[in-house]
């Protein structure tokens, strides 16, 4: 225990016993392994963010596929009751006949006919 509080004293007042041999030079071995801390953390940080976006985009491209074929079921749900409880096939009416249809509202409405320039008449 005693070492311990020896050790810890020594770091705190800054005096570390350390060989004075050129093959154990501290600072040199102390600022590599700095430069390369630096190194790691910044391509550490690239490779986290690059991480993290591809795995965003695979979620966010999941999560659309997953909305996409939810809607497909619902559509096939509905069309399956709509089947069910229909009495007679149906089926979306094409414009063609949706004009004709709106053609003949319009000739059951009779408009006013014209007898002469300055009077209206009605027939209905």
């Amino acid at each position: 225990m005693g070492m311990v509080g020896f050790r810890y004293w020594e770091m705190q007042r800054g005096k570390i016993p350390v060989p004075n041999s050129a093959k154990f030079d501290l600072s040199y071995r102390m600022r590599v392994f700095a430069e390369w801390e630096k190194k790691l953390w910044d391509e550490g940080k690239h490779w986290s963010i690059r991480f993290g976006t591809q795995t965003l985009r695979v979620a966010i491209m999941g999560m659309d596929r997953a909305r996409i074929e939810m809607r497909k079921l619902i559509a096939k749900m509905e069309e399956a009751l709509v089947k069910r409880h229909a009495k007679t096939p149906q089926g979306a009416p094409s414009f063609f006949l949706k004009d004709i249809a709106e053609h003949k509202k319009k000739m059951r409405i009779r408009p006013r006919e014209i007898v002469d320039s300055s009077v209206f008449v009605d027939k209905t």
